[in-house]
């Protein structure tokens, strides 16, 4: 294999969204640009400088349409779910591109390629105490899951090891693919109501609180480096909800990114 540049990594992704933005426009399927592609697409018109990932949103509703529909691989591209392949450990998808590999630090079963992020949106309760409840629960079942997700660190103080390891121990009869079809489960529990609030349930550590469904309702086009992708109509409420001040810079210290993975050609 052949490693891979930081610009030939970001041409890979910005290819795999091209994919399905193209799938999705050709069946009626809405998407948004979300997370931190969302806010670089608004703030600096393509990637935030410091990042290397790309995030989309879909309704569940859409979510489901284009997990059901989309062909097992189109032009190198396949996505991966819990519904598609058994051995997918993830709440949500990823589409990725088949002639690479992505060395990843994490314990998983299904190594895959450069990919982006697939995440439904689902409803929440719109009473503030009754979603605190629900997120606190939330919370504690996606702890649960990054215990058996995440590998042994020295790096890590030994106080916090000796916890994760007692709490992998005890983890130890749950499959990660259980924990991770529990999260998806629980995600939806509140779909068949009318609140007008949504949220990455699936995932939802760097978005905070709940945005208005209505903000997804309709998506426009938005600049993102040298091609144009559908972002959310109402992408000042949820960047609000979800970044506070977001055009503002961060500090110098925190314009650093989180991932360690190491992306590959396969030939």
């Amino acid at each position: 294999m052949t490693p891979m540049s930081f610009d030939e990594m970001r041409s890979v992704q910005i290819n795999i969204l091209q994919v399905i933005h193209d799938f999705c426009e050709k069946n009626g399927i809405r998407y948004s640009m979300a997370c931190g592609t969302l806010l670089g697409a608004v703030r600096h018109k393509g990637y935030i400088p410091w990042d290397d990932d790309i995030d989309i949103y879909l309704l569940r509703e859409d979510y489901e349409k284009l997990i059901s529909q989309f062909p097992e691989q189109l032009d190198n591209i396949k996505i991966a779910s819990l519904s598609r392949d058994p051995s997918w450990e993830y709440a949500y998808a990823k589409a990725y591109d088949e002639r690479t590999f992505v060395k990843e630090t994490a314990v998983v079963n299904k190594p895959i390629g450069v990919n982006i992020d697939v995440y439904p949106i689902d409803r929440v309760p719109e009473d503030k105490s009754q979603w605190k409840r629900y997120n606190l629960k939330r919370k504690i079942i996606h702890k649960a899951y990054y215990v058996k997700f995440l590998k042994f660190d020295k790096e890590r103080p030994l106080l916090k090891n000796l916890f994760h390891i007692a709490a992998k121990l005890l983890l130890f009869p749950v499959s990660l693919r259980k924990l991770a079809e529990i999260i998806n489960k629980y995600s939806q529990r509140y779909n068949n109501t009318e609140s007008p609030f949504v949220f990455e349930c699936i995932q939802g550590w760097r978005v905070k609180n709940p945005f208005l469904r209505q903000s997804m309702q309709e998506v426009i086009d938005m600049p993102f480096e040298n091609s144009v992708f559908k972002g959310m109509q109402g992408y000042d409420d949820y960047l609000k909800a979800a970044y506070g001040k977001y055009m503002e810079l961060p500090p110098v210290e925190k314009r650093v990114n989180h991932h360690t993975f190491v992306p590959y050609w396969k030939k």
